[in-house]
């Protein structure tokens, strides 16, 4: 069993590996004692002295959250077989088939269980073509993905405006941001990000979808092969790409946001925070809409008007409005 303990964990590297065993997932070795004090659960021992601790498939969710917002992504290894065929494929004493099926990460959630239902959870991909910043970011739960570039040091508003959960960036790239995951380098040339696009949407060319640089498609490659890794091959809903202009909105970055405590308070939390205090939306599509003009200010005058047009327009007809709140 550990022979193919060691195999899965291999393959999910630096993830917590959630190994399936009847009704209960495992973890072993160093994967026990981290996730043993994130989630204040008993650790214990094999009979060889190996650390393990455990959770009840069942309610596995609860605990992939608190291993999620702790900061950890998780894979997850399930039975791929039962052991009724494991004993016809090799005898009595066969050892069940296992199996990666999924990577669990915060920009990658899609359980409604795991999501904050009034805050939008991005997934960025970000890269540099000669000089300009490549941006890809989706929220995989509504399918919607919005493509930018920038100069290299504005890459910190940018991120900073869309508050991603998760960021991934190439492995080679010396600026890139900190705290983002390294993939191969590879993922993020531009004309197979082009090609990840064409593929996804079933499409001859972009045209149709709007005007796309270098780095834009570069960005969409890595983010497209991304979702791929931690899908195991299958790819979330991905509606056309967004071109997104760069400079369209106010550039602020995340330590004037801090101060402005537009989506977070200084404590920390939704509570206290501007966004908190204006939110009077019904659906929790409408609360995230909301904080993401908060977060991103628009600049273009006409915009500007047009959005305030709106506003006026609906203050002054309450029985649409009414209708409009259910």
């Amino acid at each position: 069993m550990m022979a193919q303990y060691f195999a899965l964990k291999a393959q999910a590297a630096d993830c917590l590996l959630f190994y399936r065993m009847g009704d209960f997932f495992e973890l072993f070795f160093d994967d026990a004692k981290a996730a043993a004090q994130i989630l204040d659960i008993a650790l214990t021992s094999r009979g060889d002295g190996v650390p393990m601790c455990g959770v009840p498939a069942h309610s596995a969710e609860g605990y992939l959250a608190r291993l999620i917002k702790a900061g950890c992504r998780v894979a997850i290894a399930e039975q791929t077989e039962t052991p009724e065929q494991a004993r016809q494929r090799g005898g009595s004493k066969a050892l069940v088939a296992r199996d990666i099926v999924r990577f669990v990460t915060a920009g990658t959630l899609t359980e409604e269980a795991l999501l904050e239902p009034r805050r939008a959870n991005v997934l960025a991909a970000v890269c540099e073509v000669r000089g300009t910043v490549g941006i890809a970011a989706c929220d995989i739960s509504t399918g919607r993905m919005e493509l930018e570039e920038c100069a290299a040091d504005r890459l910190g508003a940018a991120l900073a405006r869309l508050g991603a959960s998760e960021t991934v960036a190439p492995d080679d790239w010396a600026q890139a941001p900190l705290d983002a995951i390294a993939r191969p380098h590879r993922d993020f040339a531009s004309d197979k990000g082009e090609a990840r696009l064409k593929a996804v949407h079933a499409v001859s060319t972009l045209d149709g979808f709007g005007a796309f640089t270098r780095p834009m498609m570069a960005a969409a490659g890595g983010l497209i092969a991304y979702l791929e890794h931690v899908g195991r091959g299958s790819l979330p809903l991905l509606l056309p790409p967004v071109a997104r202009a760069g400079d369209a909105h106010l550039a602020m970055d995340e330590a004037t946001r801090a101060s402005l405590e537009i989506l977070v308070s200084s404590q920390g939390s939704r509570r206290g925070s501007l966004v908190e205090a204006v939110d009077r939306c019904v659906t929790g599509a409408g609360a995230r809409q909301l904080a993401d003009d908060l977060s991103a200010p628009l600049t273009d005058a006409p915009a500007i008007e047009a959005r305030l047009a709106l506003v006026e327009w609906l203050h002054d007809d309450a029985l649409l409005r009414g209708d409009l709140r259910g």
